[in-house]
């Protein structure tokens, strides 16, 4: 039968509110009933009980989900009735929290999961703060309008400070802008991949495509009139912080004009993954045929009976290569080593329907489904799987007993896809360990593209670049008329694209040396009032999404500007001895996680074998750590 899935709780027939709850998210499901009874007691009857890497997230036999479907069918009948939504009280809404997967959680993580629960509307990751003694002048800038930079201009709307955003492109977005080549999406799950303070429930897809993630963050900058404070097509060159009156001085090019502006703050929200890399190969330049990196698809080359070479297998590559193999009359893929394919059977399967009348019409049903996904992703993750076990014994290529297990589990789901092709699973088992190097999201695939006819997967190493196409150490050639890089960004190079002065003239790229770091990813002795989001040491490796991590930051450096106006300091920056015992911890830990192995090559890590890239702790613990800043950790300099 057809239904109009336009039509509201209040309008559908039984039959369809039967109907769609069949494709409903059982412990979402069974969580949204407490807002209709008030009471969680149904969960004495339907007790789902996730298990990490299951075949059915909820644990549940179709008996079990037939009775929760049932519970709360009778349940919003009654609602659809009286019309009225009974507020659990407190103790009701942990009770659900815990039984939403059937596990305890530690008492010490409760403030972390109701916050990002969020039932309400709460937003408890605002700062608020007294503006009354602010100058007149007091300005903001900030560097970048992608997800960083929207969520920073947000954050300082919502305090009434004054802000500029410097985009040097022609559009907001980011990443989500500046990606689009074919098969771009999120591998973070969408309903965790949006703002605490703009949630979104209408995702299309489980793991939406780059299209609705830019048009995503664009609404969210109409919806909150942050347009009018951003300034596109403004290129920053370089920052300079001036000792003798606290402010920094910003310059930048537009339109072929250099300006400079003034600022008593920076946040820069440019983000890890933003500059492409481009592998140097001997005889690059004598090659005949046309090339570029996914990160800047040509659009106007048409690859349709084209022979195409294709370098990396990494994140991007394993999204475009299935999208453009068809088309191709040849394809060849240059590994240099596998990724370990994460099995997602749900990664290209849009939404239904009934799901999204579900999202849209079940009172508190999105709310505790993205709940349950940051609960299974965050608390009750993979994360203990990548840790080191310094007794372990086992083979090199692990690194404790859970990473053998996840090892062999992640090698019988290649095996059964390949199915008997003993060739092509030789080539695809990595030999580092789970989470060495950034796994890779799929449903199958990329390993069906492999298997066609006309795509060639070469493991051999580049030798060069001739006229005709590529050369392997082997000395075959493979002709090619496109080449396109698919070998990721040039992650380890914080800000590469500007230059930034602070205290005594230093220039942070010299600081660094090559080995970025920062204090909580957010701050750097000797560059009063800087910030950067998604910085050193904050990327996430398994867990929720990356909004989590800078949606933390910001609150962190919101606190700053907070002691920064309410106490009148003229600038503050962290102290230097407080920032090197820090990175001395994350330096430890990461060194203590498959990530951090010595035998393990990667782009977490940077030229000098350090992981600048990865927070190696939990969530709870970078949430925690960026609750508020610490007065004693800090240097304040007075007006």
């Amino acid at each position: 039968m057809t239904y109009d899935w336009k039509a509201s709780l209040g309008e559908v027939s039984d039959a369809q509110l039967r109907a769609a709850l069949e494709q409903a998210h059982i412990p979402a499901l069974l969580a949204s009933i407490i807002h209709l009874t008030g009471k969680a007691d149904h969960f004495q009857q339907v007790q789902p009980r996730f298990e990490l890497f299951a075949e059915n997230d909820d644990g549940l036999t179709e008996e079990e989900r037939s009775g929760a479907r049932k519970l709360a069918f009778d349940a919003l009948k009654d609602y659809r009735a009286h019309g009225e939504l009974i507020e659990p009280s407190a103790a009701v809404i942990v009770d659900t929290m815990q039984r939403i997967t059937g596990e305890q959680f530690p008492e010490h993580l409760l403030p972390m999961l109701r916050e990002e629960l969020n039932l309400f509307a709460e937003d408890t990751r605002r700062v608020d703060i007294d503006t009354q003694s602010m100058t007149s002048d007091f300005q903001v800038l900030i560097i970048g309008s992608g997800m960083s930079g929207i969520a920073a201009a947000f954050r300082l709307k919502q305090q009434g400070i004054p802000f500029l955003v410097l985009e040097k492109n022609p559009e907001v977005g980011g990443t989500w802008y500046e990606n689009t080549y074919p098969g771009c999406q999120v591998d973070s799950a969408n309903h965790l991949y949006n703002y605490i303070f703009d949630h979104n429930t209408q995702w299309p897809n489980h793991f939406s495509g780059q299209a609705e993630l830019y048009q995503y963050f664009s609404d969210v900058v109409d919806k909150h009139d942050l347009r009018q404070h951003i300034r596109v097509n403004s290129t920053v060159s370089r920052a300079r912080y001036d000792e003798t009156t606290g402010l920094w001085t910003v310059t930048i090019e537009q339109n072929g004009l250099q300006q400079e502006l003034l600022a008593n703050a920076v946040i820069s929200a440019v983000g890890q993954l933003n500059i492409p890399k481009y592998p140097e190969f001997k005889g690059f330049e004598d090659f005949s045929g046309t090339s570029f990196h996914s990160a800047r698809w040509d659009h106007q080359y048409d690859l349709s009976d084209k022979r195409v070479a294709v370098i990396g297998t990494g994140c991007s590559a394993v999204q475009f290569v299935p999208e453009i193999a068809p088309s191709c009359r040849k394809l060849t893929i240059f590994q240099r080593s596998p990724p370990w394919l994460l099995p997602v059977d749900e990664y290209h399967t849009p939404m239904t329907e009934e799901e999204l009348w579900l999202f849209r019409e079940l009172p508190f049903y999105g709310r505790w489904y993205r709940f349950f996904l940051f609960r299974t992703r965050a608390v009750d993750g993979e994360l203990p799987l990548l840790y080191s076990d310094p007794d372990w014994s086992g083979p090199p290529n692990t690194v404790s007993e859970g990473n053998q297990l996840l090892r062999d589990a992640l090698i019988d789901s290649v095996t059964e896809q390949c199915a008997g092709d003993t060739e092509l699973l030789e080539k695809l088992i990595p030999s580092y360990p789970p989470g060495g190097k950034r796994p890779v999201v799929d449903d199958g695939s990329w390993i069906r593209t492999l298997k066609r006819d006309n795509v060639n997967l070469e493991t051999d190493s580049i030798k060069q670049v001739v006229t005709s196409g590529i050369v392997t150490e082997g000395g075959e050639l493979h002709e090619c008329d496109v080449i396109i890089f698919g070998t990721g960004f040039t992650a380890d190079e914080f800000l590469a694209n500007m230059q930034i002065y602070g205290r005594e003239g230093k220039r942070l790229a010299t600081v660094w040396g090559g080995n970025a770091r920062a204090y909580k990813g957010a701050m750097v002795p000797g560059f009063p009032n800087f910030y950067t989001l998604y910085g050193p040491n904050t990327n996430i490796v398994v867990g929720s999404s990356i909004i989590f991590y800078v949606e933390c930051q910001l609150r962190y450096v919101l606190g700053c500007l907070k002691l920064q106006l309410e106490q009148g300091h003229r600038a503050l920056e962290c102290r230097e001895e407080v920032m090197e015992a820090y990175n001395q911890q994350i330096d430890a830990l990461n060194r203590q996680r498959a990530w951090g192995a010595s035998q393990v090559s990667s782009w977490y890590k940077n030229r000098q074998g350090r992981v600048t890239q990865n927070w190696p702790g939990t969530h709870w613990e970078f949430w925690k750590q960026t609750r508020s800043p610490e007065p004693d950790e800090l240097v304040f300099d007075k007006h």
